[in-house]
């Protein structure tokens, strides 16, 4: 039995957070301008001291555990054997330069690099990757809609 006023009550009119599509487009836009960024700053980082972030054996390792993952999900899918294992690759590929690219960011920021490049400049990239992530999604939702699956 339920007691009003104790913690655990609920009012059945009132809505989550999260079920609130202000609350969840501005964190997805927020999560996605910092995510791009910090590959932007990943990428700067490799470039300029030609080396990965990361030691090559986890590198492939990491790429090994995707492709892996992505062939058995695209044959799941229906996909033969040879399209199963291009889609694997490429996702594996693709999953790897993401996770490099995002080490490297990290490092780059953690390095202090962030105050070289200046703040300024950083939240400016953070905002223009806010706006271009929420009509990405936007685009993509107006798509999707149009194709039933």
């Amino acid at each position: 039995m339920k007691v009003p006023g104790t913690i655990n009550s609920r009012n059945p009119n009132s809505q989550s957070v999260f079920e609130n599509s202000f609350v969840k487009t501005l964190s997805i836009a927020v999560l996605m301008g910092i995510f791009l960024v910090d590959m932007g700053l990943g990428l700067f980082e490799i470039f300029s001291t030609k080396e990965s972030p990361l030691p090559t054996a986890v590198v492939l390792l990491i790429f090994a555990v995707i492709f892996i993952a992505g062939m058995v999900f695209y044959e799941k899918q229906g996909l033969d054997t040879l399209s199963s294992l291009v889609g694997g690759a490429l996702a594996g590929f693709g999953f790897s330069f993401v996770f490099v690219s995002l080490v490297g960011g990290v490092q780059f920021a953690l390095g202090g690099g962030i105050s070289t490049i200046g703040w300024d400049q950083v939240i400016s990239a953070v905002a223009a990757s806010m706006i271009a992530s929420v009509v990405i999604l936007k685009a993509l939702s107006y798509k999707l809609q149009n194709h039933l699956y």
